[in-house]
């Protein structure tokens, strides 16, 4: 009985913080990239929308805290998550790929640094940072293109520490943010 309470209290503070963070205004914040309208991808067979405000973040900070400080001090500095997964097919192909192009064309204009750029076989990933006037990460982007497949787009905005990003993707399965890691260790070689 009382691991169905728990469980129905855990549903409560997700659906409330699921209804605040589609409530809540993040566009005046600087590591914020709008994606733009994606209702257009919800009826596919695939789609999937992330939003974690901070509130929700604050609370997973709070609770990872025993078991795994630096990713709670990690989380505490973040603001929001919010991921986009889109299908890819014939029918959508156009429009998926006007959505990377108007995307990567907002990222540029708003003066975000790309540091990644990987691509094979016409798959295709771009990570750009946002920093401020103190040059402290405080957005990320990720748009992650698989061609016949899927199309990720990543925004983590707040203070972000880029050596340990990777482990928000183990956390919370996070597509492609392992792209930084693997850049990172590149360019040591």
């Amino acid at each position: 009985m009382k691991l169905l309470i728990n469980i129905t209290a855990a549903i409560f503070l997700l659906s409330l913080s699921i209804v605040s963070a589609q409530q809540a205004d993040f566009s005046n914040e600087p590591g914020y990239i709008d994606f733009g309208d994606v209702s257009a991808f919800e009826n596919e067979d695939e789609f999937v929308e992330v939003i974690l405000n901070e509130r929700l973040l604050r609370m997973v900070s709070k609770i990872s805290k025993s078991e795994d400080e630096e990713l709670a001090n990690l989380i505490s500095g973040l603001k929001l998550i919010k991921v986009n997964v889109l299908t890819v097919n014939k029918v959508n192909k156009k429009l998926v790929d006007e959505k990377i192009k108007s995307v990567e064309k907002q990222l540029k204009s708003k003066n975000w640094e790309r540091i990644v750029t990987a691509k094979s076989r016409g798959d295709k990933a771009l990570v750009y940072i946002k920093a401020d006037k103190d040059d402290d990460v405080v957005g990320l982007a990720v748009t992650a293109f698989e061609e016949n497949g899927d199309v990720a787009f990543v925004n983590i905005v707040g203070k972000i520490n880029l050596e340990t990003i990777g482990r928000l993707s183990e956390k919370f399965d996070i597509p492609s943010l392992d792209d930084i890691d693997h850049a990172k260790r590149e360019k040591k070689k």
